[in-house]
């Protein structure tokens, strides 16, 4: 996958320099994600949300309508899982022409995914689609069906079939563009070429909010690159009704009648310390992960976020980040700074929201560096690797003790920091 516009058809490549320059004018930012796409990427998005029945059908269809390579290709991707993100197989995107572009707008140097929200009276996905059809081109907001904000292509046609091409011709075109021994296979996406082979790293779990998520398959192991928000969850201090006294904002532990970060009573009321605890007065903060034979209404039974190494997942999604084997609550990894260089072990102990995904405990964000004040701390740029090994954990949280005795083998055997630093690019 490539995000250089320079991988651009001409004049695609001159309109869309245009459409973000229009865009920037009205106070837009749209930044590229995609431009050219391989058809081992089309195929990864397109089986991720497919039965077997509806793979084995298209396979068939292609190799009965003079598409060997494209069958190939999806057969080459394997198995894989997650939301609907595309309909279009491989080859019958405009992304594997250089013929399309999707963008998403920057507020506040963030990603901001909103069709309806607006800054200064303005929504960047409208702007960016009323500029699009300025210049002649299609944008996917304007779509009667299957919107997709963050797409503009060169033709309004929706696809190469729509076109009038055969599949057999889009296959020939595709076989002379991306088989092994085209140039652009050699270049800007040599890496989806990788992830889409029998290479120690493939991708494997492409999210609706953007995030890419990839498993080696020499050893049993998960590793996305993303942000870090803190986490202060568990940790006797995390929660008081006075703002200013906690860790962090009681807001971020839930609301009144739902307390995902609390322990609470049977009526949903949190529960505070009292003097047999060590904060009295605070609330006792929970994480997912708790320690084996304790009492779960006090807070030694959790995971302290001010002492131990902890990762957060996003719900639902983490148990798809892998094809092979699924990632538990409790697997053990390894967390890595790109820009201080530094490493921790780590243990997943907590879940987090389904939309988000980059979040550390505050003992974790120091090992690394990064500023551990949950109200104020934490990075925004994606500089943090992560890396998870399926299966390590034993359903129970660890002492520091055993969580690197435990990880120190795994991550040695897998190839340390000098593996970690090669894949900063992912």
């Amino acid at each position: 996958m490539s995000v250089k516009i320079n991988d651009l058809v001409e004049p695609f490549r001159d309109q869309v320099a245009q459409l973000l320059a229009r865009c920037e004018a009205r106070g837009i930012r749209m930044v590229p994600t995609e431009t050219l796409r391989t058809p081992w990427q089309q195929a990864i998005y397109w089986r991720q949300s497919r039965s077997i029945v509806e793979i084995r059908a298209a396979v068939e269809q292609l190799r009965g309508e003079g598409a060997s390579f494209l069958a190939e290709v999806i057969e080459a991707v394997g198995p894989r899982n997650g939301d609907e993100v595309t309909r279009a197989l491989p080859g019958n995107s405009w992304h594997q022409w250089g013929e399309a572009i999707d963008c998403f707008w920057e507020v506040d140097g963030k990603a901001e995914w909103s069709t309806v929200k607006k800054v200064n009276g303005l929504n960047g996905y409208t702007v960016y689609a009323e500029e699009a059809a300025t210049l002649g081109l299609d944008a996917g907001l304007k779509w009667s069906s299957f919107k997709d904000a963050p797409h503009v292509q060169m033709r309004s046609v929706a696809n190469p079939k729509s076109s009038g091409l055969t599949w057999a011709q889009i296959d020939a075109t595709m076989r002379a563009r991306f088989s092994t021994g085209g140039a652009l296979l050699q270049s800007s996406v040599a890496l989806d070429a990788a992830t889409a082979s029998p290479e120690p790293l493939r991708l494997s779990y492409v999210s609706p909010y953007g995030w890419r998520v990839f498993e080696t398959t020499d050893v049993a192991s998960v590793v996305f690159r993303a942000k870090m928000a803190i986490d202060a969850d568990g940790a006797p201090k995390a929660y008081h009704r006075n703002n200013a006294i906690a860790l962090d904002n009681l807001s971020n532990a839930g609301r009144p009648g739902y307390w995902p970060a609390l322990v609470t009573d049977a009526n949903g009321v949190p529960r505070e310390q009292d003097e047999r605890d060590p904060a009295p007065g605070y609330f006792v903060s929970r994480t997912t992960l708790a320690y084996e034979g304790k009492d779960e209404e006090r807070p030694e039974a959790y995971v302290d976020a001010t002492k131990v190494p902890y990762f957060v997942l996003p719900g639902r999604h983490y148990k798809s980040f892998s094809n092979s084997t699924p990632i538990r609550i409790g697997d053990v990894g390894v967390a890595y700074n790109l820009k201080t260089k530094k490493v921790s072990y780590a243990i997943f102990a907590d879940i987090g929201p389904v939309d988000k995904i980059g979040e550390g405990s505050i003992a974790l964000a120091n090992a690394l560096g990064i500023n551990g004040n949950p109200k104020s701390g934490g990075v925004e740029d994606r500089q943090v690797l992560y890396l998870v090994f399926q299966g390590s954990g034993r359903g129970s949280a660890m002492t520091l003790a055993e969580l690197n005795a435990t990880v120190k083998p795994l991550f040695e055997r897998w190839g340390g920091v000098a593996r970690m630093e090669a894949y900063g690019g992912i």
